[in-house]
């Protein structure tokens, strides 16, 4: 059976799937490796998304909603 890795978004911890308890995880990742780098796949994974034909509607929907957004990471 191949174990499985999980990021921590409220620690920062890579941990194994058989210890982890509660939400706020990313995951499951191959290996620690992968899921330390779990923020930086997500955020990438967003803009693509965000940059893509079908993100674009709902990107527009959200601006005339809310107003200007920024979506270059940055907070």
């Amino acid at each position: 059976m191949a174990k499985s890795y999980w990021y921590d978004v409220g620690s920062g911890q890579v941990i194994q799937a058989d210890s982890r308890e509660g939400d706020g995880w990313l995951g499951p990742f191959g290996t620690a490796d992968e899921a330390e780098e779990a923020p930086a796949t997500f955020i990438a994974h967003a803009q693509a998304w965000l940059d893509s034909e079908e993100g674009q509607r709902y990107l527009e929907m959200a601006k005339d909603e809310y107003g200007e957004l920024s979506t270059d990471g940055q907070l």
